[in-house]
């Protein structure tokens, strides 16, 4: 009994492994690189980069040309503050509004946008997290929306920042 159960593991092995071995010989994962080792010769084309975002700079890129990155003026040391980007969009494309309010975590904020000279809740909602905040919006009213984004807890208000939505 003992006898058999070793055969059918080796014969089981056997299968496995030959058919391994011939998945590895037609998808070619055992062809040299120019340098002898067996590793499909899959090279990269460009080294990974070493930040997650690139890092806005406040000089103008070497060539002269614009590098298509609107940057903002600093906030205050403090201060509730929001950017929207893009800041030029169609109707209905989504609208990232990104900011800081440090020593406020785990506060919601409500976006506001200006409507007829008073501002209005939008219907969204972002909570500050280590200082930082980040949620979208996304409107189909054409020309210039101004949107803030508003602490009712502390009664404060951000700055405002200004999107064209068109076509």
């Amino acid at each position: 009994m003992v006898v058999k159960i070793v055969g059918v593991a080796v014969a089981i092995g056997l299968a496995i492994g030959l058919g391994a071995w011939l998945m590895v010989k037609a998808i070619g994962l055992d062809a040299p690189d120019s340098s002898g080792s067996a590793t499909g010769g899959v090279q990269p084309n460009t080294p990974l980069p070493t930040t997650a975002l690139p890092v806005p700079s406040d000089s103008a890129s070497p060539s002269g040309a614009p590098t298509g990155i609107v940057t903002s003026p600093a906030p205050p040391a403090g201060a509730l503050y929001l950017n929207a980007t893009p800041v030029q969009v169609r109707p209905m494309e989504r609208i990232n509004l990104t900011g800081q309010w440090p020593g406020h975590d785990n506060e919601s904020l409500v976006v506001q946008r200006l409507e007829g000279g008073n501002w209005s809740d939008f219907g969204v909602q972002a909570r500050v997290n280590l200082g930082t905040f980040e949620t979208y919006v996304m409107t189909g009213r054409s020309g210039d929306q101004r949107f803030r984004v508003f602490d009712p807890g502390t009664k404060t208000a951000s700055n405002e920042v200004t999107v064209t939505v068109g076509s």
